[in-house]
């Protein structure tokens, strides 16, 4: 009983930690992502097709994350965190101090992000293995809400920092020097974690024909979130003549409404299952990408326009759908260490595809107009939700534990 107690104790001082860990990357990645742009275009004066051209390297690493998460998986989820917040924050003082040149600046952006994209698998199975006896979804839910509630504001601090409304004329060198703290409080964090540690040999990548569901949810979800991504901000800005300020406040509200719907989202998904969500909300995100197709042609510009605002905060709010993948496959799982290399997998693979649709997206835009974009995309909803309803979860399934 008294091993129990201690034991509880552990983990709920881990999910602190954790909590701070998280809450730091929050800050760190909406300070760093607010503000990367405006960094781009006045301390390097680039031009759109540079900017194109930089998404390659940018995500390459999403692509390469599944490599180098299978040479370190062995040291543990908790310890791979560690490399991948250093990793993160090196990238963050090489972009505000070191780059001295753009060159140099394209190797701190790729540092920045292979930290970045490695820790994208790791904190759902970290979650997944703090949540124990509660419900995975809900566990889930927690860490995507405080996730959110600090990225909104790290990029107060920049719309704070940069605005004119209080003169603070913060330079981009402070503004990196904070997130670059911030994520060092995040790593800090994760090395005073004291939950069982998995040690020995590094962990071989998986792949196998029981997850081929999970695999095929990743790469469709890869293709449905780059053309929100890219195309759903283009067609306010292009068509609608809207300036950056608008997009920001329509992240900033989505984020809002996020940090209330991520547990619910959680919830709903312990009570009724994955599948019912990853089901239920095609028909949704389907709604919306024909209100994208449409909205150009109503002949009230302004009702378009309002019409482009709900579909845009609707398919942000249903991004946090992407946490019902980790819970499905932490209950299908057929070997207890698969999670973390799987979870890494689906990253990959959610790159691989993402890496490809803005060529495609934007060669059928300019070839036959934007409608037919957001057209295709339902193609592959409707291939995802005949995924999803595939999606069954074996009764009396346990999401496994993870040793982190």
């Amino acid at each position: 009983m008294l091993n129990k107690a201690i034991s509880t104790n552990i983990l709920t001082r881990d999910f602190i930690l954790f909590s701070l860990a998280v809450a730091g990357m929050g800050m760190a990645s909406g300070i760093h992502e607010t503000s990367y742009n405006n960094y781009l275009s006045d301390i390097f004066a680039i031009g759109a097709e540079a900017r194109g051209f930089l998404e390659f390297p940018r995500e390459l690493p999403g692509l390469l994350a599944v490599f180098i998460a299978g040479a370190l998986l062995g040291f543990g989820p908790v310890k791979v965190g560690v490399i991948a917040i250093g990793m993160l924050t090196i990238g963050l003082f090489g972009l505000g101090f070191l780059s001295t040149n753009f060159s140099w600046m394209v190797v701190y952006m790729v540092i920045w992000s292979m930290g970045n994209h490695l820790f994208m698998p790791l904190e759902g199975s970290i979650a997944v293995g703090l949540a124990k006896d509660r419900g995975v979804g809900e566990v889930l839910g927690k860490i995507g809400s405080i996730r959110l509630a600090t990225t909104i504001l790290g990029a107060a601090v920049i719309w704070i920092g940069f605005g004119s409304f209080l003169e603070t004329n913060l330079s981009y060198q402070q503004s990196y020097f904070i997130a670059m703290s911030v994520g060092l409080g995040a790593m800090v964090a994760l090395i005073a974690m004291r939950s069982v540690r998995a040690e020995g040999k590094p962990t071989r990548l998986v792949w196998r024909s029981e997850y081929k569901i999970y695999y095929w949810l990743c790469l469709l979800w890869g293709i449905r979130k780059q053309i929100f991504i890219t195309f759903a901000p283009w067609l306010i800005i292009q068509h609608f003549q809207q300036s950056a300020s608008i997009i920001a406040q329509l992240w900033i509200a989505t984020s809002i409404i996020g940090i209330v719907f991520r547990p619910l989202l959680g919830r709903l998904s312990d009570r009724y299952g994955e599948r019912v969500i990853l089901v239920g909300e095609v028909p949704i995100i389907i709604l919306t990408f024909l209100g994208y197709a449409w909205a150009p042609f109503i002949a009230n510009a302004q009702h378009g326009l309002y019409l482009i605002f709900i579909c845009y905060i609707v398919n942000s709010v249903l991004g946090a759908s992407s946490m019902i993948r980790t819970s499905y496959i932490s209950k299908i799982l057929t070997h207890e260490n698969d999670l973390t290399p799987t979870l890494a997998m689906g990253v990959s693979l959610d790159h691989a595809t993402a890496m490809l649709m803005p060529m495609i997206g934007g060669l059928i835009w300019g070839m036959f107009g934007s409608q037919y974009v957001f057209l295709t995309a339902i193609v592959f909803l409707l291939i995802s939700g005949y995924v999803a309803s595939k999606a069954v979860v074996p009764s009396h399934s346990q999401p496994t534990t993870v040793s982190i």
